[in-house]
């Protein structure tokens, strides 16, 4: 049989593949779409008042001066982000107590918003942030900064934005998918920085999808998509996560979970069998180091029981990955463990193996 270390290379080539999968990916323009190319009203809207008597005496709002309105036009003709900044930053230094101020913070996220460029948009987002420090206005460019941070791979910057960001965000889920998969990632090449926020924001998005709570500017089909494409797999990854960390009870109880959202996946079960091995070899060691008597006994039959569920998990994998190239070579090493196992459970006799394996095959 071949070693631990055998194993647990195996399931990292796995996790390999995993990280490979697209995912949901974030509207730049979603937090400001109700204000794109806002075209600045000399007398901005005012808040109506509750008395109905009190409406028809109200007064006209107040008119901008001129150079005011001049100034905060100049924000939403300029050419390029670059020059939209300076312009605000030119408009805020004069009027930061403009009337027209709450719609040029929006419009300016909008603009940047649009920016394809991660690196780009995380400059200019940043230098947004810095221009406008009132009350909300770091909602309308975190979101998108959130991204852009993990599209360049600036973890640190996206997990110290996430706590502030993420319940904020117009689809919490797709921000939360994002961020398990690129600490998974990072896991899968041995660093566990981010492996703890990881496991508990996929655990959050499974929170998320299972209330059904869908947010209005998620659409039917982006939610259902949530519920039958990434719900498994996030409980797949926050096992992925509890292995890192050395947990391999709570691995066990998520790929359980994962298995029963979806059954004919087979990296469940090459996870499941990894594990169910490595508790087989340690109840093998056990029996053999143990003295002749009952202990010894019972080690062997622990084992044996053990080394059953280890065969049911190979014949899923081994199954479920049938006719797909991409797991030929593990496939292989599979079945040749597969095998090894069964006959030694059935009188060095592989009668009827192929039997389990295809009550396992994809209907």
């Amino acid at each position: 049989m071949r070693n631990r270390a055998f194993y647990a290379l195996r399931t990292l080539a796995v996790c390999a593949c995993l990280t490979s999968s697209a995912v949901p990916a974030f509207a730049a323009d979603g937090e400001a779409k109700e204000v794109t190319a806002a075209t600045f009203d000399a007398t901005p809207p005012q808040e109506q008042p509750k008395d109905n008597k009190k409406k028809e005496k109200k007064e006209k709002p107040p008119t901008v001066p001129e150079p005011e309105l001049k100034a905060a036009k100049a924000i939403e003709a300029a050419a390029d982000i670059p020059a939209m900044l300076a312009a605000a930053n030119d408009f805020l230094q004069k009027y930061p107590k403009s009337p027209l101020r709450p719609q040029v913070a929006p419009l300016v996220a909008d603009r940047i918003g649009q920016i394809k460029d991660p690196a780009q948009r995380i400059a200019h987002s940043e230098s947004y942030l810095k221009l406008f420090t009132a009350p909300g206005d770091a909602e309308l460019v975190n979101s998108q900064l959130l991204y852009a941070y993990i599209d360049a791979n600036r973890l640190d910057d996206a997990f110290a934005l996430a706590p502030n960001t993420v319940d904020k965000s117009p689809d919490p889920v797709a921000a939360l998918i994002n961020l398990s998969r690129a600490g998974l990632a990072e896991a899968r090449n041995q660093n566990l920085k981010y492996a703890a926020q990881s496991r508990q924001m996929s655990l959050k998005a499974i929170s998320l999808i299972e209330s059904n709570k869908k947010p209005e500017t998620v659409t039917d089909a982006t939610w259902n998509d949530y519920k039958t494409r990434w719900h498994w797999q996030l409980y797949q990854w926050a096992a992925m996560l509890s292995l890192s960390a050395g947990d391999k009870a709570d691995a066990k109880a998520k790929l359980t979970s994962a298995v029963g959202l979806n059954p004919r996946d087979p990296i469940n079960y090459v996870l499941l069998s990894t594990m169910a091995n490595d508790e087989y070899q340690r109840l093998a060691q056990a029996h053999k180091a143990a003295p002749a008597g009952g202990e010894k006994d019972a080690l062997l039959k622990q084992a044996e029981a053990q080394m059953d569920e280890v065969i049911d998990a190979y014949a899923h994998a081994v199954a479920l990955t049938e006719g797909d190239p991409q797991y030929d070579t593990m496939r292989a090493g599979l079945r040749a463990d597969l095998e090894s196992y069964y006959k030694y459970r059935h009188n060095n006799s592989s009668d009827g193996l192929q039997a389990l394996i295809d009550k396992y095959k994809k209907p």
